[in-house]
């Protein structure tokens, strides 16, 4: 496949994604409101508090089901934006002297573009540690029976001389196990449960604040390339056939 013909097929994925925008963010306000019920922090400490009673390990639902839409949508968004980078990396002119406003638009575009997709990054990232730091947290619980498992290993060796064989070499092996489980305090740490709940509540509005930050930023996006789009798509002009090698008169 040519330059040329990925050109045109990172056009058409570009526009595609544009074309198409406002539905997603239409869809993903709405996923949002629906999974997203509590207003304030201390709305969902309180009704997390509650869920978790006395079954500290079970999951929190609400931010099980926040946590998928998010970071669905975060992938989503990075790879649209990734697109839409290649989309204008293949449209930068051969370097001239003089018309490059066009070039300019590109740039800044660029820039805004690789700007919104390292925060989403980040945002995929952090979150990516809630379920690391939730099992440290119920970790945490004294009530809770532990169980562990020791495996020992000895091994020996040794060399016998003389005898009706002559001398001879021995070794031997041998491996044992041990369980040992801890009964734990009968009484459930409320300060635990309360830390617990908090760090739900903290991961719920991290993942609700993701991805309104998201929509935000891709609706930006949308805008800023409506506003320039026949600058982003022909710096110098339709008539413009510097695209590639020998500067042919091909016009996209």
């Amino acid at each position: 496949m040519s330059i040329a013909a990925l050109r045109t097929e990172s056009t058409t994925a570009a526009k595609s994604i544009l074309s198409s925008g406002l539905d997603t963010l239409t869809t993903l306000s709405g996923a949002l409101s629906t999974a997203a019920p509590y207003a304030d922090i201390s709305s969902a400490e309180s009704a997390f508090v509650a869920a978790i009673g006395a079954d500290v390990e079970k999951s929190n639902d609400v931010v099980d089901g926040l946590y998928t839409i998010v970071r669905d949508a975060l992938v989503m968004a990075i790879g649209n934006i990734r697109l839409l980078e290649k989309f204008i990396g293949l449209r930068v002119p051969q370097m001239e002297d003089g018309n490059n406003f066009g070039v300019t638009v590109q740039m800044m575009m660029a820039k805004l573009l690789k700007d919104k997709r390292e925060q989403l990054e980040k945002s995929l990232s952090d979150t990516s540690k809630y379920y690391s730091s939730r099992a440290d947290a119920i970790d945490k619980f004294n009530h809770l029976s532990k169980t562990s498992k020791v495996e020992t290993t000895s091994e020996s060796s040794g060399k016998s001389t003389g005898g009706k064989d002559g001398d001879s070499n021995t070794s031997s092996s041998n491996t044992s196990s041990e369980t040992k489980t801890s009964t734990g305090s009968d009484k459930i740490d409320a300060h635990r449960v309360k830390s617990l709940a908090a760090l739900d509540a903290q991961m719920y509005c991290d993942l609700k604040f993701a991805l309104e930050g998201m929509v935000d930023d891709y609706l930006i996006i949308l805008d800023n390339f409506e506003k320039n789009m026949d600058k982003l798509e022909h710096p110098r002009g339709k008539a413009y056939g510097g695209y590639g090698s020998g500067g042919s008169s091909m016009v996209y």
